[in-house]
């Protein structure tokens, strides 16, 4: 069969579980038990050895080092017997940040987003931090203001919908994607991070409108740019449960790092299959 090649741009910043994402997605393909599997091992695996060694150890592992950038390719192959080869990077999220920040875009990340047919943007949707909304919340006292002052985000900070928007602005110009209608190529899949601690909030609620309810301006963006079989909102949970650097979680290493972890599809099924988070990019 004939073999396809996806460059998957996985984007996000500090903190989202990214990492831990990689290591459970390679130790899932790597057991070939689930929907894609490992056709051959990379020569490689240095990206995801201290992810791997963590997991196994029920630890959470390390944030990846600011200046990390590096790329892991894969071949993989579906239940039918197709194979598909695709590249995962890996990078400190804090790069993101000051892509934003800087409005610049270094050669490394020039390259890999005009390489890139597909992108999946990470979002923790439980740090983003609420507006404020005078009309329905009133004016308060003056000593809730000067309590909230000392932690006052700085005038000229972006906003958490504002920061998101503008990132993918900057990825879309960065690969001359035009914006005059609705796009199709690359596919977007925003990936809700560390789902289990929305678990409450999003009973009952697809992940696409939990999104909406949390960043409404920047669902309103991505609506109107993205075509709507090119854009995807998935829940993900790569380990299930909050794990801790230093103290071991005795059930995790029990029952092993392949047990835990879901992710809540763009139609609400709850899967346990990982590798489904990159289904879309490789059919």
């Amino acid at each position: 069969m004939s073999e396809n090649k996806n460059n998957i741009l996985i984007i996000g910043g500090p903190n989202v579980g990214k990492t831990h994402f990689g290591g459970q997605l390679y130790g899932r393909l790597q057991a070939r038990s689930d929907f894609y599997k490992i056709v051959s091992p990379p020569e490689n695996l240095s990206i995801f050895k201290e992810v791997l060694e963590a997991l196994n150890d029920g630890r959470a592992a390390d944030h990846t080092n600011v200046n990390l950038n590096e790329i892991l390719e894969l071949e993989v192959e579906d239940t039918t017997g197709e194979k598909i080869s695709f590249n995962f990077p890996d990078y400190g999220g804090e790069q993101i940040k000051a892509m934003v920040s800087d409005r610049r875009v270094g050669k490394s990340w020039k390259d890999q987003i005009e390489k890139s047919d597909s992108w999946m943007l990470f979002i923790r949707l439980d740090e983003i931090v609420p507006l404020e909304d005078i009309i329905n919340r009133g004016i308060p006292d003056v000593k809730v203001l000067a309590e909230r002052n000392k932690t006052a985000t700085a005038i000229l900070e972006l906003s958490d919908a504002a920061h998101y928007a503008e990132l993918m602005q900057i990825l879309l110009y960065a690969k001359k994607v035009p914006t005059r209608q609705k796009i199709v190529v690359p596919k977007l899949t925003v990936v809700l991070s560390c789902y289990d601690l929305m678990e409450e909030q999003a009973k009952g609620k697809l992940p696409k409108q939990l999104l909406e309810e949390k960043l409404p301006l920047f669902w309103n963006y991505l609506s109107h740019v993205w075509q709507p079989d090119a854009l995807a909102v998935i829940g993900l949970s790569a380990t299930e449960k909050t794990l801790d650097k230093k103290n071991i979680d005795k059930d995790f290493v029990k029952r092993g790092p392949e047990k835990f972890g879901y992710i809540i599809t763009n139609d609400g099924k709850k899967e346990s299959d990982l590798t489904l988070a990159i289904a879309s990019f490789l059919q």
